[in-house]
C-alpha cells in the first residue's frame, strides 16, 4: 500500500540502454549534476558503476549500470540498467531512514512518496512535469 491506502504497480525494475548512456552520465558528473557512487556492487550485485543525480535535497534519480550484462535490441547491444529514485540525497539519511527502515518493516520506497518529492523539487527548479516510469493502480 502507498500513501492513503492507494496501492502502486512498480513498471520498471531494469532496463537496457546503449552503451553511450554512460558517457552522457559521465559528462553529467563533469557539469556536477550527478555523482559517482562508491562501490556499486555492494548494493546492486554485479553493477560496475553507479550516479547519483545530485541537484535536489530529494528524490533524485540514480542510475545503475551492469555493463556486462547485456542484450541485443534491434542493431544495438544494450546494457542493463537499474533506474532508481531515493527519498533523500544525503547518504547517512538514505541509509537510516529509507535502507534500512525498508529492511526492518519489509518494505519498499513508496513511488508515490518519491513522485511527490521529485515534483516538489522539480516545481521549485522550473524543470518540466516529472513524469514517472510507474502508474498508480487501484
Amino acid at each position: 500500500m502507498g500513501l492513503n491506502g492507494i496501492r502502486w504497480q512498480r513498471i520498471v525494475s531494469s532496463a537496457y540502454a546503449v552503451p553511450a548512456l554512460v558517457s552522457e552520465i559521465k559528462d553529467a558528473v563533469a557539469k556536477k549534476l550527478f555523482a559517482p557512487e562508491l562501490d556499486p556492487s555492494f548494493f546492486h550485485g554485479d553493477a560496475t558503476s553507479s550516479f547519483k543525480e545530485i541537484r535536489f535535497g530529494e528524490a533524485n534519480v540514480q542510475l545503475t549500470f551492469h555493463e556486462k550484462t547485456t542484450k541485443r535490441i534491434g542493431k544495438d547491444t544494450c546494457i542493463r540498467v537499474e533506474p532508481d529514485i531515493d527519498y533523500y540525497k544525503d547518504l547517512g539519511a538514505h541509509a537510516i531512514l529509507e535502507v534500512i527502515q525498508n529492511h526492518i518493516t519489509n518494505s519498499l520506497t513508496d513511488p508515490i512518496q518519491v513522485y511527490v518529492l521529485r515534483w516538489m523539487a522539480g516545481k521549485q527548479f522550473g524543470l518540466p512535469e516529472f513524469e514517472p516510469s510507474y502508474k498508480v493502480v487501484e
